[in-house]
């Protein structure tokens, strides 16, 4: 019997750039319909300004990639409501 020999370089196999961001993209999808419990997501009304940002944490961007990605205005306004958010439930 004879085996195949292992391919170089196999073991350091790292998904492309393009592949690693299609399925962020996948699973940001996919929570979204587990939260929505099968209901169409065209029907579904949303901040659009805080799913930007979800979609900008996904790939753990810099401070500097977020902010270029979101503008200085909106991101600004997203940091402002989760930390109202943050204060509401500390005080609750």
């Amino acid at each position: 019997m004879t085996l195949q020999p292992t391919l170089a370089g196999l073991a350091d196999y790292r998904l492309s750039d393009r592949t690693r961001i299609v399925q962020l993209l996948a699973d940001f999808r996919l929570e979204w319909q587990k939260t929505v419990g099968g209901k169409s997501l065209l029907d579904v009304e949303a901040p659009v300004g805080l799913i930007l940002a979800d979609i900008a944490d996904r790939p753990e961007l810099s401070l500097q990639e977020r902010h270029a990605m979101l503008g200085g205005k909106l991101a600004n306004q997203v940091n402002c409501f989760i930390e109202d958010r943050i204060s509401v439930k500390l005080l609750s």
